[in-house]
């Protein structure tokens, strides 16, 4: 038997050429045989350089950085997905050891809501993983075709996926591109998280030296986007993103370049998602919100303390969360048609995305009681992309992950800007102890909030505020880094005017004015307390009594003279006298405490 391609000699049934690769057609009672080769290279090679372990079929799926196939295992007749990196994506032997040295890691990890990596290899100059076959669907596919999902479907997501992380992050692995093409849904239900291993694998150091980021810039994190290094912080930030999209059906943050995603992200709050959809938990709102934060260390410090926050989220009226893992199965096997569309408001337009400095990050979260909102059609979301970016480049990378059952086009931008011949010359000035009121301008322009993000070299600050001395000085921008201003701000004294003669010149202590017997005691006045601590987990107290815990808000607070005390186990507990006016917020900035015994 020989190959009707290339003529090589085969084993007798062969359903490939393990020369060419190319598609065999053993029917001997066929009228008609036609044979076409394969246009796919990366196809051929593999049949070619895999023959006898994997049967590959088909192509599953693809994105700038890897290619997905659909094979099945020769000894142990075990469908499987091979994930392949493209030669051009492969680079040298360093990123092959690398990717390899990754992709064992990933496939180490052991866990119910992570997809297992059977194998990991190279065959000639192609890098692969063969992973489970998940027969079922991603999140995006299922937000593409359902629009915003039921708040069960959205906790039962969050919650698997949360776990999962928070495993990866026990074993030392960072997944790097949290998004909803890489958690899956199976026939069953059930959540996994693939991809492990892939982002850091194909990261050189050389890549993050010169501004290579890698990544999808509509679920990175500000850290990511800056090519700084990541943590377990930058993938909490990740799964944020993905919330917001599955309560919401778009993603918080978009514009019409790279570089204005990339802005958003330093720069722009997080939109009120209660102000789009009124049937959220306030409890959730509060999870996704500080996990959304732009500041590393004010996002959970642990990923199981964040999972833990999803798990205490109250299940909506009615329901449980076996119901959430029942719609989930549904929307994967096609039966979705059954759960009602979630009607939700439009977002409100983004702020403009110039290089200015970007407002506090978190939201106000709302107290009230959610009401359950009503359904109806919606459209489809847009389709997302992951992308590259890096010296000029933005092109398609890291779709078709996982993305067993379709895959998205990548959203084509080839106008963007350079991301990394811009990111590198600007830097964060953050400004401390800021009063109530106060008006922060740099280089004459305004800032919003507490802090933003400049361009390099000297810059002139100026801040005034109600009853404070105004000050300005200069300081300067460092390409990448963080600068904090504490502004120590010196307050107004005003001499008290000396006191009137009674008529008549009587001398003696001025009467004192008697209230009339059942008269209602004047009205109390109230300020407001903001602080946020390091560790998150320290307690805030006024006068004794907690009112906070990691961020305080605009907390009540009585008119007078106080003691902010903060406190957590194992560190040296802060204490320190505030006076509040009415109506004005006082905020402490940042307090970091020190650990009991020294540092």
């Amino acid at each position: 038997m020989t190959c009707s391609n290339c003529g090589a000699e085969l084993a007798e049934g062969a359903v490939f050429c393990s020369t060419c690769g190319t598609p065999q057609v053993n029917d001997p009672g066929a009228q008609t045989i036609t044979i076409k080769a394969p246009e796919d290279p990366i196809l051929m090679a593999l049949r070619k350089e895999l023959s006898g372990e994997y049967e590959v079929e088909r192509e599953l799926g693809r994105g700038g950085m890897a290619v997905v196939y659909k094979a099945v295992e020769v000894q142990l007749h075990r469908t499987v997905a091979l994930k392949v990196v493209p030669p051009e994506n492969a680079g040298g032997g360093a990123t092959a050891e690398r990717f390899k040295r990754e992709a064992r890691m990933a496939a180490s990890l052991d866990h119910a809501n992570i997809i297992p990596v059977y194998r990991v290899g190279q065959a000639n100059n192609l890098l692969y993983m063969a992973m489970k076959f998940v027969e079922g669907r991603a999140v995006d596919a299922i937000i593409e075709q359902q629009g915003p999902l039921p708040i069960p479907v959205v906790l039962e997501v969050l919650r698997c996926s949360a776990h999962a992380l928070a495993y990866a992050h026990d074993h030392g692995i960072v997944h790097r591109d949290i998004k909803g093409a890489n958690i899956l849904i199976d026939k069953d239900g059930r959540v996994l998280v693939s991809d492990f291993g892939i982002a850091r694998a194909m990261e050189e150091k050389s890549m993050t030296a010169s501004g290579m980021i890698i990544g999808t810039p509509y679920f990175m994190s500000p850290e990511q986007c800056g090519g700084l290094k990541v943590g377990p912080q930058s993938d909490q930030y990740s799964l944020g993103i993905m919330a917001f999209q599955m309560l919401t059906g778009e993603v918080p943050f978009d514009a019409d370049s790279v570089m204005g995603i990339i802005q958003h992200h330093y720069m722009t709050p997080v939109p009120d998602i209660a102000a789009v959809r009124d049937d959220v938990p306030p409890e959730l709102l509060a999870a996704i919100y500080r996990a959304l934060n732009k500041d590393v260390a004010d996002r959970y410090e642990d990923t199981h303390v964040f999972a833990d926050a999803l798990d205490a989220v109250p299940e909506p009226e009615g329901t449980t969360r076996r119901d959430g893992q029942n719609m989930l199965k549904a929307l994967t096997t096609g039966a979705g048609d059954a759960i009602p569309k979630i009607r939700t408001a439009s977002l409100p337009p983004l702020a403009g995305t110039g290089v200015v400095p970007r407002p506090a990050s978190m939201p106000n979260i709302p107290t009230v009681k959610p009401k359950t909102g009503g359904q109806a059609s919606v459209p489809a979301p847009k389709p997302r992309a992951g992308l590259m970016v890096g010296g000029g480049l933005a092109v398609a990378a890291a779709a078709a992950a996982g993305v067993y059952f379709g895959v998205l086009k990548p959203k084509q931008d080839a106008a963007a800007p350079p991301v990394a011949a811009v990111l590198p010359e600007s830097g964060y000035v953050k400004f401390a102890n800021v009063p109530a009121g106060a008006t922060i301008t740099v280089d004459d322009k305004p800032v919003s909030g507490d802090s933003g993000l400049f361009p390099r070299g000297d810059v002139i600050y100026k801040v005034s505020a109600p009853g404070y001395k105004p000050v300005s000085d200069a300081v300067a921008v460092a390409a990448g880094k963080t600068r904090t201003v504490d502004l120590a701000m010196e307050k107004i004294v005003v001499a008290a005017p000396p006191p009137k003669t009674p008529p008549g010149g009587t001398k003696g202590p001025a009467p004192v004015a008697q209230a009339a017997a059942g008269a209602p005691a004047a009205p109390k006045e109230f300020g407001s307390l903001t602080v946020a601590t390091d560790p998150v987990f320290a307690n805030v107290a006024v006068d004794g009594a907690v009112v906070g815990q990691g961020r305080v808000i605009g907390a009540k607070v009585s008119v007078g003279t106080h003691t902010v005390r903060i406190s957590a186990d194992g560190y040296e507990a802060y204490s320190r006298s505030i006076t509040v006016t009415p109506n004005n917020n006082t905020s402490l900035g940042k307090i970091t405490l020190t650990k009991t015994g020294g540092p």
